[in-house]
């Protein structure tokens, strides 16, 4: 057979070892005959190796003779491997995570600690803090300097002017609305760019030391405003929403402290810190209360003899069968439940008083009342009555053991005075306060979030057979509650003057007052709209006649 000189066409794409022709472009024809060149000097050599050295632009490359294609046409075999090669691909620039190192503190962590004071620091303290300096000076800088070095968020922020405010100190907009520039911020001192940038200020009149109207009082400042300001505009329902509001002024305590800005008051930031952890205590354990008062047997009794709870069962109804929430207390619940307390608490002279009411259908409610208490004592369960919850004789399995609760009425600050004349304010002043004792049968479960001292309002019932129940309790209070007229003074500001606005009239209209009117003159003119003539009104009101 004679030998055929390979024909190069182009190039080839191979499937199922089936190569195909393509039109070859000039650049693969110059390649190809150079190939063709190198195989046919080699040719001549009798090498025995099975793999020679073919020259590959400037290199070397290595052809297999024991290749399955080894009759394939070594142009083709070679653009068949061009047409094969895959790309290289490109490695992708990994992408920042965008994650930054740790946050900077903000200084309300729990366990964070001012920084010691340098000696130059100690040096200026010491002239700004001076005990020569008037304390609202004194306080007005350190609050200042605090907000500076503490990182606020919005809530953090809310409530530490309202507690600034609630203890005479005003919170306004900055000095400096727009920024201060680069210059001044390297020309200025650190004290300086605190005032510039400070938004809580000390009024003039509090920089008189005489004056004795302001008295400067941490601790009583401190327990007004958790008892009766906090609650009432922030939220308290869990335990770490209330220490994290606490915590803002005891970080504000300590940093008063660090820094011995006013040392002539430090038992009463002492004091006033000791009051932070009372609170902290207190508020929680009224809002666990205030979700479980009045407990199921004061409910059952408001429900058998017409307390608020009465009527409120749902449970009855068809469309409340598949729904999971409280449905109310049924009156065969009701009834099962107060029979039961009644015989764990009642003594014989209540048991007479009881039967022979009912007998007479006259078990009613007698006494009616909304008043203050504190509560001055309690008593769980004695292992007799325990006993008594876990027998069979018990009406209803499951029921919480009662324990007893005695309070004593109380006078809430907070609320209006009487509307007594003279002679019956003098008559009251001359006696001492009344003080009223009542005793309500409670669940232990529930008095075990109770605690000696606690004030709470509410309505109390009394039956004609001589027991008392809570029906209803409207609002519950900390030991050290107290109402402070700086609360009557936020956002109050001085009055000015302002002159009265000119009204068009008709021309025949004029107004005249009543200082300028005789008797006889404004009797003998009548008054437009109701009344009659010589009708009385204020001195100084205008009056509209026509001429």
């Amino acid at each position: 057979m004679e030998d055929s000189e390979p024909k190069v066409t182009g190039p080839s794409i191979i499937e199922n070892n089936h190569v195909e022709a393509a039109p070859p472009t000039d650049a693969i024809r110059t390649v190809l005959a150079e190939v063709n060149d190198n195989v046919a000097c080699n040719a001549d050599n009798n090498d025995t190796n099975p793999k020679k050295d073919v020259a590959w632009g400037g290199g070397t490359d290595l052809i297999d003779s024991d290749d399955e294609n080894q009759g394939l046409d070594p142009g083709d075999k070679i653009l068949r491997d061009l047409a094969n090669a895959k790309p290289e691909k490109k490695k992708k620039k990994k992408k920042k995570s965008g994650k930054k190192g740790a946050a900077a503190p903000t200084g309300f962590e729990e366990y964070y600690v001012d920084v010691p004071v340098t000696p130059e620091q100690y040096q200026e303290e010491m002239a700004i803090y001076d005990l020569s300096i008037t304390f609202s000076e004194r306080i007005e800088t350190a609050i200042q300097r605090y907000v500076a070095k503490r990182k606020f968020d919005s809530e953090r922020k809310d409530l530490f002017d309202k507690y600034m405010s609630y203890g005479g100190v005003d919170s306004g907009p900055k000095m400096f609305g727009g920024g201060l520039d680069q210059q001044t911020l390297e020309d200025s001192s650190a004290a300086d760019i605190a005032t510039m940038t400070a938004t809580n200020f000390v009024d003039f009149d509090k920089h008189d030391p005489r004056s004795s109207q302001y008295v400067v009082d941490f601790d009583g400042v401190l327990k007004g405003f958790l008892s009766s300001r906090l609650p009432a505009a922030f939220n308290m329902e869990t335990e770490q929403q209330i220490k994290s509001h606490v915590a803002i002024i005891r970080n504000f305590l300590n940093y008063l402290l660090h820094h011995d800005v006013c040392p002539e008051y430090k038992d009463q930031i002492d004091a006033a810190r000791d009051t932070c952890n009372v609170a902290e205590k207190q508020l929680f354990s009224i809002s666990q209360a205030c979700r479980l008062l009045p407990g199921d047997f004061n409910k059952a009794c408001s429900v058998i003899f017409g307390g608020q709870y009465q009527g409120s069962y749902i449970g009855d109804h068809e469309w409340t069968k598949s729904l999971n929430f409280d449905k109310g207390m049924s009156e065969d619940q009701a009834r099962r439940i107060f029979l039961a307390g009644l015989a764990a608490h009642g003594d014989n002279e209540v048991y007479e008083k009881y039967n022979k009411h009912v007998t007479k259908k006259k078990a009613r409610i007698v006494e009616n009342i909304a008043t203050d208490l504190e509560i001055v004592e309690m008593e769980c369960a004695n292992p007799e009555i325990l006993s008594y919850y876990n027998s069979k004789e018990n009406p209803v399995k499951g029921l919480l053991p009662l324990g007893i609760l005695r309070v004593k009425t109380w006078k809430n600050p907070e609320h209006a005075p009487e509307d007594l004349t003279e002679e019956e304010e003098l008559e009251q002043a001359s006696k001492p306060p009344e003080i009223k004792t009542y005793t309500f049968w409670v669940e232990d479960e529930i008095m075990s979030k109770l605690f000696v001292g606690m004030k709470f309002t509410a309505r109390v019932y009394k039956l004609s057979f001589g027991v008392w129940f809570l029906d209803t309790v409207l609002g519950a209070y900390c030991s050290f509650y107290r109402v402070l007229p700086n609360e009557k003074m936020l956002g109050w500001r001085e009055h000015k003057y302002l002159p009265p606005r000119a009204v068009n009239r008709p021309p025949d209209l004029q107004i005249v007052t009543r200082q300028e009117e005789t008797e006889e003159e404004a009797a003998s003119k009548p008054l437009s709209g109701e009344g009659e003539v010589g009708e009385e009104y204020e001195q100084g009101e205008d009056i509209v006649v026509e001429e």
